[in-house]
Protein backbone atom coordinates (compact mmCIF):
# COMPACT_ATOMS: atom_id res chain seq x y z
CA UNK A 1 0.00 0.00 0.00
CA UNK A 2 1.45 3.42 -0.90
CA UNK A 3 1.63 5.99 1.88
CA UNK A 4 -1.59 7.90 2.46
CA UNK A 5 -1.73 11.49 3.71
CA UNK A 6 -3.14 12.18 7.15
CA UNK A 7 -5.37 14.85 5.57
CA UNK A 8 -7.12 12.16 3.49
CA UNK A 9 -7.56 9.94 6.54
CA UNK A 10 -8.90 12.86 8.58
CA UNK A 11 -11.38 13.60 5.78
CA UNK A 12 -12.65 10.00 5.94
CA UNK A 13 -13.07 10.31 9.71
CA UNK A 14 -14.90 13.60 9.22
CA UNK A 15 -17.30 11.84 6.84
CA UNK A 16 -18.12 9.27 9.51
CA UNK A 17 -18.63 12.08 12.03
CA UNK A 18 -20.99 13.82 9.60
CA UNK A 19 -23.04 10.63 9.29
CA UNK A 20 -23.37 10.49 13.07
CA UNK A 21 -24.47 14.12 13.27
CA UNK A 22 -26.92 13.63 10.39
CA UNK A 23 -28.49 10.69 12.23
CA UNK A 24 -29.53 12.95 15.12
CA UNK A 25 -33.17 13.25 16.03
CA UNK A 26 -35.14 16.46 16.26
CA UNK A 27 -33.38 17.34 19.51
CA UNK A 28 -29.97 17.35 17.81
CA UNK A 29 -28.81 14.28 19.75
CA UNK A 30 -27.96 10.91 18.23
CA UNK A 31 -29.27 7.92 20.14
CA UNK A 32 -28.35 4.29 19.55
CA UNK A 33 -31.71 3.82 17.83
CA UNK A 34 -31.04 6.85 15.60
CA UNK A 35 -27.66 5.43 14.61
CA UNK A 36 -29.03 1.95 13.96
CA UNK A 37 -31.56 3.46 11.57
CA UNK A 38 -28.93 5.61 9.82
CA UNK A 39 -26.55 2.67 9.35
CA UNK A 40 -29.15 0.92 7.21
CA UNK A 41 -28.64 3.64 4.59
CA UNK A 42 -24.85 3.15 4.47
CA UNK A 43 -22.72 0.39 2.98
CA UNK A 44 -19.22 -1.06 3.06
CA UNK A 45 -16.35 0.60 4.87
CA UNK A 46 -18.27 3.84 5.40
CA UNK A 47 -20.94 1.91 7.33
CA UNK A 48 -18.35 0.04 9.42
CA UNK A 49 -16.45 3.22 10.29
CA UNK A 50 -19.60 5.16 11.22
CA UNK A 51 -20.72 2.28 13.44
CA UNK A 52 -17.35 1.82 15.14
CA UNK A 53 -16.79 5.54 15.62
CA UNK A 54 -20.25 6.03 17.13
CA UNK A 55 -19.54 3.24 19.61
CA UNK A 56 -16.16 4.85 20.34
CA UNK A 57 -17.85 8.19 21.11
CA UNK A 58 -20.54 6.52 23.20
CA UNK A 59 -17.89 4.66 25.21
CA UNK A 60 -16.01 7.91 25.89
CA UNK A 61 -19.20 9.56 27.14
CA UNK A 62 -19.70 9.82 30.87
CA UNK A 63 -22.64 7.45 30.59
CA UNK A 64 -22.47 4.66 28.04
CA UNK A 65 -25.71 4.36 26.10
CA UNK A 66 -26.61 8.02 26.53
CA UNK A 67 -27.35 10.18 23.49
CA UNK A 68 -24.42 11.67 21.60
CA UNK A 69 -24.36 15.42 21.03
CA UNK A 70 -22.61 17.39 18.30
CA UNK A 71 -20.07 18.58 20.87
CA UNK A 72 -19.37 14.96 21.81
CA UNK A 73 -18.64 14.25 18.15
CA UNK A 74 -16.37 17.31 17.84
CA UNK A 75 -14.35 16.29 20.90
CA UNK A 76 -14.04 12.71 19.67
CA UNK A 77 -12.87 13.82 16.22
CA UNK A 78 -10.19 16.08 17.73
CA UNK A 79 -9.00 13.25 19.98
CA UNK A 80 -9.05 10.66 17.19
CA UNK A 81 -7.12 12.87 14.77
CA UNK A 82 -4.34 13.34 17.29
CA UNK A 83 -4.27 10.00 19.11
CA UNK A 84 -5.63 7.47 16.63
CA UNK A 85 -4.18 8.88 13.41
CA UNK A 86 -1.38 11.49 13.67
CA UNK A 87 0.38 9.59 16.48
CA UNK A 88 1.22 6.76 14.07
CA UNK A 89 2.75 8.90 11.33
CA UNK A 90 6.13 8.82 13.05
CA UNK A 91 8.14 10.37 10.21
CA UNK A 92 5.37 12.81 9.25
CA UNK A 93 5.36 11.83 5.59
CA UNK A 94 2.08 9.96 5.34
CA UNK A 95 0.98 6.66 6.84
CA UNK A 96 2.73 3.52 5.62
CA UNK A 97 1.27 0.02 5.69
CA UNK A 98 3.50 -0.82 8.65
CA UNK A 99 2.22 2.18 10.60
CA UNK A 100 -1.39 1.42 9.70
CA UNK A 101 -1.10 -2.12 11.08
CA UNK A 102 -0.35 -0.64 14.51
CA UNK A 103 -3.46 1.55 14.52
CA UNK A 104 -6.76 0.88 16.28
CA UNK A 105 -9.80 -0.38 14.38
CA UNK A 106 -11.12 3.19 14.05
CA UNK A 107 -7.81 4.34 12.58
CA UNK A 108 -7.53 1.40 10.21
CA UNK A 109 -11.09 1.83 8.95
CA UNK A 110 -10.42 5.54 8.43
CA UNK A 111 -7.39 4.67 6.32
CA UNK A 112 -9.36 2.09 4.33
CA UNK A 113 -12.21 4.49 3.63
CA UNK A 114 -9.75 7.25 2.68
CA UNK A 115 -8.06 4.88 0.22
CA UNK A 116 -11.42 3.91 -1.31
CA UNK A 117 -12.56 7.53 -1.60
CA UNK A 118 -9.29 8.55 -3.22
CA UNK A 119 -9.50 5.70 -5.75
CA UNK A 120 -13.11 6.57 -6.57
CA UNK A 121 -12.23 10.24 -7.09
CA UNK A 122 -9.34 9.33 -9.38
CA UNK A 123 -11.67 7.24 -11.52
CA UNK A 124 -14.22 10.00 -12.01
CA UNK A 125 -14.21 12.28 -15.02
CA UNK A 126 -15.20 15.94 -14.84
CA UNK A 127 -18.83 15.28 -15.74
CA UNK A 128 -19.15 12.85 -12.79
CA UNK A 129 -18.44 15.58 -10.23
CA UNK A 130 -21.13 17.10 -8.04
CA UNK A 131 -20.32 20.80 -8.28
CA UNK A 132 -19.32 23.22 -11.03
CA UNK A 133 -16.13 24.05 -9.14
CA UNK A 134 -15.14 20.37 -9.03
CA UNK A 135 -15.94 20.06 -12.74
CA UNK A 136 -13.60 22.94 -13.57
CA UNK A 137 -10.85 21.34 -11.46
CA UNK A 138 -10.97 18.21 -13.63
CA UNK A 139 -11.21 20.00 -16.96
CA UNK A 140 -9.05 22.49 -18.85
CA UNK A 141 -10.73 25.75 -19.85
CA UNK A 142 -10.17 26.33 -23.56
CA UNK A 143 -12.12 29.53 -24.11
CA UNK A 144 -14.48 31.98 -22.44
CA UNK A 145 -16.99 34.53 -23.71
CA UNK A 146 -19.03 36.89 -21.56
CA UNK A 147 -22.09 37.54 -23.68
CA UNK A 148 -24.71 40.27 -23.52
CA UNK A 149 -27.67 41.13 -25.73
CA UNK A 150 -25.37 43.19 -27.96
CA UNK A 151 -22.85 40.37 -28.55
CA UNK A 152 -22.41 39.12 -32.10
CA UNK A 153 -21.43 35.70 -33.42
CA UNK A 154 -24.10 33.68 -31.58
CA UNK A 155 -24.94 30.81 -33.94
CA UNK A 156 -28.07 28.64 -33.85
CA UNK A 157 -26.53 25.94 -31.64
CA UNK A 158 -25.23 28.41 -29.07
CA UNK A 159 -28.56 30.23 -29.09
CA UNK A 160 -30.37 26.99 -28.32
CA UNK A 161 -27.85 26.17 -25.59
CA UNK A 162 -28.43 29.54 -23.95
CA UNK A 163 -32.21 29.14 -24.05
CA UNK A 164 -32.20 25.61 -22.61
CA UNK A 165 -29.64 26.66 -19.98
CA UNK A 166 -32.15 29.26 -18.80
CA UNK A 167 -34.71 26.50 -18.33
CA UNK A 168 -32.49 24.94 -15.63
CA UNK A 169 -33.57 27.71 -13.24
CA UNK A 170 -36.94 29.38 -12.85
CA UNK A 171 -36.66 31.00 -16.28
CA UNK A 172 -38.71 28.29 -17.97
CA UNK A 173 -40.66 30.81 -20.07
CA UNK A 174 -37.54 31.90 -21.98
CA UNK A 175 -38.05 31.22 -25.68
CA UNK A 176 -35.65 33.59 -27.43
CA UNK A 177 -32.19 35.07 -26.92
CA UNK A 178 -33.83 38.37 -26.07
CA UNK A 179 -35.85 36.63 -23.34
CA UNK A 180 -32.69 34.99 -22.01
CA UNK A 181 -30.63 38.16 -21.63
CA UNK A 182 -33.56 39.99 -20.09
CA UNK A 183 -34.08 37.22 -17.53
CA UNK A 184 -30.56 36.63 -16.17
CA UNK A 185 -28.80 38.82 -13.62
CA UNK A 186 -26.88 41.75 -15.12
CA UNK A 187 -28.04 40.61 -18.58
CA UNK A 188 -24.84 38.56 -18.90
CA UNK A 189 -24.29 34.91 -19.81
CA UNK A 190 -20.90 33.19 -19.60
CA UNK A 191 -19.99 30.61 -22.24
CA UNK A 192 -16.92 28.45 -21.66
CA UNK A 193 -15.46 25.48 -23.52
CA UNK A 194 -13.66 22.79 -21.52
CA UNK A 195 -11.66 19.65 -22.21
CA UNK A 196 -11.92 16.81 -19.68
CA UNK A 197 -8.40 16.11 -18.39
CA UNK A 198 -9.14 12.39 -18.07
CA UNK A 199 -11.23 11.52 -21.14
CA UNK A 200 -10.50 14.37 -23.56
CA UNK A 201 -14.23 14.98 -24.02
CA UNK A 202 -15.10 18.55 -25.03
CA UNK A 203 -17.86 20.38 -23.17
CA UNK A 204 -19.60 23.74 -23.39
CA UNK A 205 -20.68 25.25 -20.09
CA UNK A 206 -23.31 27.98 -20.03
CA UNK A 207 -23.79 29.74 -16.71
CA UNK A 208 -25.45 32.90 -15.44
CA UNK A 209 -26.56 34.58 -12.24
CA UNK A 210 -30.01 34.07 -10.79
CA UNK A 211 -30.54 35.76 -7.46
CA UNK A 212 -26.85 35.72 -6.49
CA UNK A 213 -26.57 32.02 -7.36
CA UNK A 214 -25.03 30.29 -10.36
CA UNK A 215 -27.29 28.37 -12.73
CA UNK A 216 -26.93 26.99 -16.23
CA UNK A 217 -26.10 23.77 -18.05
CA UNK A 218 -23.28 21.61 -19.38
CA UNK A 219 -23.37 20.30 -22.95
CA UNK A 220 -21.23 18.06 -25.07
CA UNK A 221 -19.48 20.35 -27.54
CA UNK A 222 -21.79 21.01 -30.49
CA UNK A 223 -24.93 19.66 -28.82
CA UNK A 224 -27.89 21.78 -27.71
CA UNK A 225 -29.25 19.06 -25.40
CA UNK A 226 -28.26 19.65 -21.75
CA UNK A 227 -26.08 16.88 -20.36
CA UNK A 228 -26.15 18.28 -16.83
CA UNK A 229 -27.99 21.05 -15.02
CA UNK A 230 -26.20 23.63 -12.87
CA UNK A 231 -28.29 24.75 -9.91
CA UNK A 232 -26.82 26.98 -7.23
CA UNK A 233 -23.35 25.81 -8.28
CA UNK A 234 -24.22 22.10 -7.94
CA UNK A 235 -24.52 19.66 -10.83
CA UNK A 236 -27.67 17.57 -11.33
CA UNK A 237 -29.51 15.67 -14.03
CA UNK A 238 -30.94 18.22 -16.49
CA UNK A 239 -34.40 19.70 -16.16
CA UNK A 240 -36.76 18.84 -19.01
Amino acid sequence: MPRIAKADVNAALDLAAMRIRDAAGGDGRTSKADMTKALKTLTGTEKKLADVFFKFIDHRDFKTGAQVTSKDVDRAVAYARKTLIAKYDLDNNGLSSTEVKKMSLTGQLSVKLATELKAAAAGRSAIDEGTLWEFTEKATELSRKDLTASSSGIDATLARQIITACHQSSYTDVKTLKDAFEAVDQGEIVVRDFKDKKTGQLYTVIDYGAGDNTYGAIYKKGSATPLKSIQDGDIYAPEN
